[in-house]
């Protein structure tokens, strides 16, 4: 990162409001964070509550928005609504540009020595002009997944697209997390592999709450932060008469299901549900790809349209050999027997990339305010509950 000497003692967040990836792949990174290093993380306000389930250190938050990431059709988490996408994101734009200097002042005034962004591009810009280092944390950026709808619809969007690539390119350090677009137009990359939460081994507390023997196969079921419409919920009960139940945090929106539990969040990180589970059904976004990898859970998935990081994740998957891909229509209509057996006959899976990513980024930034990290950051891992 740079060599220029930071004027305060704080580390900066700013993290994209567009669904849970970014959320849980920054907290990996604050959590390993030394204690003593004083962290404001800036997001949308609606996502607080959810910083604060899963933050295991103390951390400010403020309110602050400068992206918009991407909208999703209602009634379908696979898909991306490519002209909503823009015009959100354009008068995200214009607002985020036209306060930088308001943003610049308010690095300095509240002595930050550095700032990460997973992954708004304009904050980096107000770091360059506070003179402070500027890191990003992506395995896409936002200029990659509007590009194609900006070849299509040409003139502004086209300029929204330079202007990313601009700011993105001001970046001091681009902290590059695998599976990740090549992103070959980025300079200064480091590659850290996968960030991930650490896990928890609760398998057994977990069927024991559940009511389950071994015998049971169970999966861990999230199909996005806006679900899907027309699913076969009839069938994906049916499954349970295989001996084979589902967990995740929301429920089917026909009524409770003999064999889909529903247990909180707050109670259950992400990582150590996946670590407690043989498979997972879900849609392959960062988070949960990165952790099935880490901890070598097989994943189901169905395809996802117009997300040009769907390509990157789903590349991978099937390069590592645990990646089970379905068709739209096997997964709206929940036929996901032959995958399943497929999952579970899986053998041992190793992560594809090394797993230590969050502590490396976390030793870097911690370094950018005089911390001596090496002993200081924690490190992750699986362990006993």
């Amino acid at each position: 990162m740079s060599g220029r000497t930071p004027r305060g003692d704080r580390l900066a967040f700013y993290v994209t409001s567009h669904g849970f990836g970014h959320l849980n792949r920054a907290v990996a990174v604050i959590n390993k964070v030394p204690a003593k290093v004083p962290v404001v993380i800036r997001s949308h306000p609606d996502l607080f509550p959810h910083w604060q389930e899963r933050l295991t250190r103390e951390a400010e938050l403020s309110a602050h928005v400068s992206d918009s990431g991407a909208i999703n059709p209602p009634g379908d988490s696979t898909a991306t609504d490519g002209p909503a996408t823009l015009d959100a994101a354009a008068r995200v734009y214009a607002e985020a540009i036209a306060r930088l200097d308001d943003d610049a002042r308010w690095l300095a005034e509240h002595e930050v020595a550095a700032i990460l962004c997973d992954a708004p591009a304009l904050p980096l810009l107000a770091a360059q002009r506070a003179a402070i280092p500027g890191a990003c944390l992506v395995n896409f950026t936002w200029a990659d997944i509007y590009e194609p709808y900006a070849r299509e619809a040409g003139g502004e969007a086209l300029e929204l697209v330079a202007a990313l690539r601009r700011a993105y390119r001001s970046a001091t350090t681009v902290f590059r997390c695998e599976p990740a677009l090549a992103m070959s137009w980025l300079p200064r990359q480091v590659n850290v592999g996968i960030v991930a939460n650490p896990a928890r081994d609760r398998r057994r507390e977990l069927r024991k709450l559940l009511g389950l023997g071994t015998r049971e196969k169970l999966v861990y079921f999230y199909v996005g932060r806006y679900g899907q419409d027309g699913l076969d919920w009839e069938r994906l009960e049916r499954c349970g008469d295989r001996g084979v139940h589902f967990v995740g945090y929301h429920g089917a929106p026909v009524g409770p299901l003999r064999n889909l539990h529903v247990i909180p969040a707050h109670d259950w990180r992400g990582s150590d549900l996946i670590f407690a589970t043989d498979a997972l059904v879900a849609k392959a976004g960062y988070g949960t790809v990165s952790e099935a990898m880490a901890y070598g859970r097989p994943m189901i998935y169905p395809p996802r349209r117009g997300f040009s990081e769907f390509r990157a994740l789903d590349r991978s998957l099937r390069a590592w050999g645990g990646g089970i891909p379905v068709s739209s229509r096997d997964f709206s209509a929940f036929r996901l027997e032959d995958a399943l057996d497929r999952a579970f006959a899986a053998g041992p899976l190793q992560p594809p990339y090394p797993t230590d990513g969050a502590d490396r980024v976390a030793r870097e930034l911690a370094g950018q305010v005089g911390i001596a990290s090496r002993a200081g950051v924690r490190r992750g891992g699986a362990s006993s509950a």
